[in-house]
């Protein structure tokens, strides 16, 4: 049963015992009026509308449509016949006069008269009111209304695009804490003229919201522009939040699957803590709130408490939400001291935000970042606060060049034109904030002499910079030790992966052949095939689909009835007659963004000797193609230059 069942039930009890004055809060008039129509008709009643503008309608003569003040209005509703309903819309503005506060009061006497609700965003009721009348708030549209809401929008495009069903639902949670009102705005604001739906839509939709931390100081929204990609590295992480993100679905919640609460990421300042907070709402479609506890505290008594309260009642309203707490550390710096010591005002305060982490109930996941832990207090890290504590470490040898090839490209430089292992071998121990810092001091000095940087000039400018695992190595070597026992690391396996990288660099490892075994065999050999097929893609780059058949098909099923497909198109053929198992695995990392797709000249395949019997296409077209067709691709670390667009979600379907 939705929340609006429940409300409109409610209404109908109150009126079948005899109450006739019944205020609903809302700020959606038409929504509230459809509801309280659908619930007249069950009630079998007329229903009668009044406002400023248009008086009572419907009028059956011209006399009722002249009754345009509040009074004469009441006073009608007073004498009508028995059998009626009135939906009143303004009146919370005459709540001062005192005529219009007797005639409700009358009102609300009359025992099984005919009903009066009062629908409006607020009332300022006078106490003589306040204790005679019913005052219920209208829910906000759930998750089926809103679906109806977007089912609506796209029947009445010309053409609507061509949205896969979880992207629609994506679309739908995206908007959820708006009024329907608002979100069909939105909706048609965002698909207006769009052929093509992606990324972009979501990112609009989301900053819909905006509007709900108007007047607000105490919280700030995010606009979301980074995507997984913009992270080097941290893989652990991304493939936890890709997990998390399904618990909030439909059908999770259809199989009471228990809601996520939140993330802590600890780790070395410039590691990309902040930067997988934003990361982690686009993964989730969910809006960024940030929120600085510096802003929560006042001098007066009690206020930083009501501003703490007043910071969750928002999130409540504008759920579903990233809540971003930047520094957790910094505000309840006070608690850390001893108990006769302690900051009262921060203990209260910490004690309801606790209380409010346990007990609330609406799609809310908190992303707090901290860089020391001796200030942060240990009711905190209790397992049940957070779903994960992750660690982020300074980036390894392969996220560093990662993080070079991110920067680089942002900035116009190929990461080809430079030796990309020299540098991530120079820069060991610099975290990802100095890399960038690097990457972009070395362009500003080339761009004054009209020109890219140089490979000397990168390694130049990382000779002036001092890591802070130099400047402050024993506390960063304090939070590695404190952190091995009690969080997961960010990047999985970076102790064994270290061992693979120093052997590499050292020239140690063997054949060309024995490389290629030592990163993909292993989770072969254990049953993992995605990640099997992952480290052969890190080992080798630029891989076609027969070279992966290839490789693979001396030890498990590579071909079969299966074809890969875009997600957007399933007429635009990735590669066909693959194993289903096979085709899974390879969909599931590319949808998870592990490795990527990159477009590529039909040549790179006719001199392998191996082409579909399809025709080709050399790019993708703007509109659903009419027929199959095939679009070469490699399978990539790192996503095409131009981003990867439509290529970011693949799909697997079966031929004949």
């Amino acid at each position: 049963m939705s929340l609006l069942t429940n409300i409109l039930t409610e209404l109908q009890d109150r009126i079948a015992a005899g109450e006739s004055l019944l205020i609903l809060h809302t700020d959606d008039e038409p929504r509230a009026a459809e509801a309280i129509g659908q619930l007249a008709e069950k009630l079998q009643r007329n229903m009668h509308t009044w406002s400023l503008s248009t008086g009572l309608q419907p009028a059956n003569d011209p006399h009722l449509q002249q009754l345009r003040t509040p009074a004469e209005f009441l006073r009608e509703v007073r004498t009508a016949e028995p059998g009626q309903l009135f939906l009143a819309k303004d009146l919370q503005y005459f709540l001062t006069d005192f005529s219009v506060i007797r005639l409700l009061q009358d009102q609300a006497q009359t025992y099984q008269g005919n009903p009066l609700l009062l629908v409006g965003p607020e009332f300022s009721l006078p106490p003589s009111l306040a204790k005679v009348v019913s005052v219920l708030s209208l829910p906000l549209p759930d998750f089926e209304e809103i679906a109806g809401c977007l089912a609506e929008t796209l029947a009445c495009l010309p053409t609507p695009p061509r949205i896969s069903r979880s992207f629609q639902e994506r679309m739908v949670k995206s908007v959820i804490g708006l009024s329907l009102q608002q979100a069909r705005r939105a909706y048609q604001r965002v698909l207006h003229g769009r052929q093509d739906v992606g990324e972009e839509v979501m990112t609009q939709l989301i900053s819909e919201k905006k509007s709900l931390l108007q007047g607000s100081n105490l919280l700030e929204f995010h606009e979301l522009g980074e995507t997984a990609d913009d992270i080097g590295g941290l893989e652990g992480l991304k493939e936890w939040i890709n997990r998390r993100a399904k618990a909030f679905s439909p059908e999770a919640r259809k199989r009471n699957v228990g809601q996520p609460k939140g993330v802590l990421l600890l780790g070395v300042q410039g590691c990309g803590k902040s930067l997988s907070a934003r990361v982690i709402a686009r993964q989730l479609s969910f809006p960024l709130i940030r929120l600085d506890f510096g802003n929560l505290l006042q001098g007066e008594r009690g206020s930083s408490e009501q501003n703490l309260r007043e910071v969750l009642r928002m999130m409540d309203g504008i759920a579903p939400a990233v809540l971003w707490i930047e520094e957790l550390d910094k505000g309840f710096s006070g608690l850390s001291a001893e108990e006769e010591n302690r900051d009262a005002v921060l203990a209260r305060m910490f004690g309801l935000f606790l209380t409010w982490m346990q007990e609330h109930t609406t799609p809310i996941f908190v992303v707090a970042t901290a860089n020391a832990i001796e200030n942060l207090p240990p009711e905190l890290l209790r397992r049940g606060r957070f779903d994960e504590l992750f660690f982020i470490d300074l980036p390894n040898f392969h996220e560093r060049k990662h993080i070079y090839r991110i920067h680089l490209s942002r900035r116009g430089c190929n990461p080809e034109d430079y030796n990309i292992e020299e540098l991530s071998d120079k820069t060991e121990g610099y975290s990802g904030a100095e890399i960038e810092q690097i990457v972009n001091s070395a362009v500003i000095d080339a761009y004054t002499r009209d020109c890219l940087p140089t490979q000397k000039d990168l390694l130049d400018t990382a000779d002036l910079i001092v890591p802070l695992s130099i400047t402050m190595e024993e506390k960063v070597f304090n939070l590695r030790e404190w952190a091995k026992s009690r969080c997961r690391p960010a990047t999985p396996d970076s102790r064994i992966m270290r061992m693979i990288e120093d052997e590499h660099r050292k020239g140690e490892l063997m054949s060309e052949e024995s490389e290629f075994e030592d990163p993909w065999m292993e989770p072969l050999r254990t049953g993992d095939l995605p990640g099997a097929i992952l480290e052969f893609v890190r080992a080798t780059d630029h891989v076609t689909f027969p070279k992966l058949v290839q490789a693979f098909s001396t030890h498990v099923p590579t071909t079969g009835t299966a074809a890969l497909t875009l997600e957007s198109d399933p007429l635009v053929i990735l590669w066909q007659g693959l194993d289903s198992q096979f085709a899974e695995a390879i969909a599931k990392y590319i949808n998870n963004k592990r490795f990527f797709l990159n477009p590529v000249d039909v040549a790179h395949y006719q001199k392998l000797g191996t082409v579909l019997k399809l025709p080709y296409i050399p790019q993708l077209k703007d509109k659903p193609m009419p027929r199959e067709v095939w679009y070469p691709c490699l399978l990539r670390i790192m996503p095409p230059r131009e981003g990867s667009g439509r290529l970011r979600n693949v799909v697997v379907h079966h031929e004949g």
